[in-house]
């Protein structure tokens, strides 16, 4: 008997997969006219809706709303949503992303279009289990090359324009603020610190998100300790610190707190001419339009000459 039921609980399953996939590749009234075949990143040939009403794109938000779409659910870590994002999104479903999107949860919100990042992004690797729900896109094969891939993004959603203005927006944003700055970022060496309190610690590198910012946006140097995109060192490599100039420590909800009472971390020339800051994980643990701009602005907040 729980065998029966077993069976046909995955029979209704499959069948709600394969009704809600056919109504998503050829929709009620719809005609070939509606939809475009393009090859994404990964090779496959989709079907994409011309003007998507239902998009599922986890942790690509930010330049959704950028792009002044609003997605049918958002990402979300534990059930917490990217907090920056909220002013545009905080009627949006969050999603369990614990372990990645999961195919029954995105089947629940009957999308119209699935986009993935990259391939790293597709849980399992299982590609055709989402194909079965709703056209799915896997957008880039190189998730730092944020503004590349807005324009992709922009194109996929037929947004180009509105992809054009964001990434203006940013440029003359950052130009204002190198207006601003000046020389200082080319004299001065930064850091964005995660703590672990007594633990350790943690350096982005030129490439890791909030680092690409600081460093190849804004133009900071880089201490020779930093060397790679994401290093972890033990307590006493905060020695290594000690002529930095200004340190960004990620904080929010569940991070770590600098080790404040460590002998180490008061003796930092930053430290001590209270050269340190917060930066917050929700933006500078990002790297896109809306959170790179807020980046900038924290910096032209808290560094001055």
């Amino acid at each position: 008997m729980n065998m029966l039921k077993r069976i046909a609980g995955y029979t209704l399953i499959i069948t709600l997969i394969t009704v809600l996939a056919a109504c998503g590749n050829s929709g009620s009234g719809s005609n070939a006219d509606d939809f475009r075949t393009l090859t994404d990143a990964a090779g496959h040939e989709v079907k994409v809706p011309n003007h998507p009403k239902r998009i599922i794109a986890p942790f690509l938000e930010d330049p959704l709303s950028a792009l002044g779409v609003k997605p049918v659910a958002q990402w979300g870590a534990g059930g917490v949503p990217q907090h920056y994002l909220q002013d545009q999104l905080k009627e949006v479903p969050v999603l369990d992303m614990n372990g990645g999107l999961k195919a029954e949860e995105a089947l629940s919100y009957k999308p119209d279009l699935i986009v993935f990042l990259a391939p790293t992004y597709i849980p399992d690797g299982n590609y055709d289990q989402f194909a079965k729900i709703a056209p799915t896109f896997v957008l880039s094969n190189d998730e730092t090359d944020w503004k590349g891939n807005l324009e992709k993004l922009g194109k996929l959603l037929n947004e180009d324009d509105a992809a054009k203005k964001a990434v203006e927006d940013y440029d003359k944003s950052l130009a204002d603020a190198k207006d601003q700055l000046g020389s200082l970022p080319s004299e001065k060496t930064a850091v964005v610190l995660q703590a672990d309190e007594e633990k350790g610690f943690a350096l982005f590198g030129p490439s890791f998100y909030g680092g690409a910012t600081l460093y190849g946006a804004l133009g900071f140097k880089q201490p020779a300790i930093v060397k790679n995109d994401y290093d972890k060192f033990s307590i006493e490599a905060l020695a290594q610190l000690q002529d930095v100039d200004y340190i960004f420590v990620i904080s929010g909800e569940g991070r770590g707190k600098p080790p404040v009472n460590n002998p180490l971390w008061k003796g930092l020339s930053a430290v001590k001419a209270g050269h340190v800051y917060e930066a917050d994980s929700g933006h500078w643990f990002n790297a896109n339009p809306i959170a790179n701009k807020l980046i900038i602005a924290d910096v032209l907040k808290d560094v001055h000459e």
